[in-house]
């Protein structure tokens, strides 16, 4: 029912396209993640690479629900494995007692981290691909196998596609070019 403020992803290619190495490096980050971020207004601060001890205990999180949520089921249907997941996550993971706080998950959450959500925003999130595409000599970018028009100025430079289920819009940097339906 919210969002945290901050996420700190593991530099996974969805979120970081590449890690800044050293003081002065910036990562470069995916458009679509950022996107994302801006929409439910969380802020990026992805994890230095190298360095496990900033990573928090992601990974051990991941190893619990997977030696104990997954390891005594067999293949099931999706919908069905959802199911239990969720009920799984509620009335077993919720409620044992961690070993590092000594306390239950689910009152943690319930008592102190809850509040400290922010709100989800009013629309849900449209899913955004962007995808950097060659303009032809034909003043023509593909995507996804369907041609789009640029401005002719834009002739053999490399530019970005904006892609929604309704929508691709052509940008050079931060400059939009062209807009269209998506057919």
């Amino acid at each position: 029912g919210g969002v945290p403020k901050v996420i700190v992803p593991d530099n996974l290619k969805a979120a970081v396209v590449r890690a800044a190495f050293g003081a002065d490096a910036e990562p470069q980050l995916n458009r679509s993640y950022c996107e994302l971020a801006r929409h439910y207004g969380f802020q990026i601060d992805p994890t230095p690479p190298r360095s496990p001890q900033k990573k928090g205990k992601a990974e051990a999180a991941v190893k619990y629900v997977r030696r104990n949520f997954f390891r005594p089921r067999g293949v099931m249907d999706i919908e069905e494995a959802r199911r239990q997941l969720q009920r799984w996550r509620i009335e077993v993971a919720g409620l044992r007692v961690n070993g590092t706080t000594g306390r239950k998950p689910a009152e943690v959450f319930a008592q102190e981290e809850q509040r400290a959500l922010l709100a989800l925003p009013a629309q849900p999130y449209e899913l955004v691909v962007w995808k950097q595409a060659q303009v032809h000599r034909d003043s023509h970018v593909c995507v996804d196998g369907a041609l789009y028009s640029v401005p002719w100025r834009w002739l053999h430079q490399k530019v970005w596609a904006r892609c929604t289920a309704r929508a691709v819009v052509i940008y050079a940097g931060e400059e939009r070019l062209a807009t269209h339906s998506r057919p």
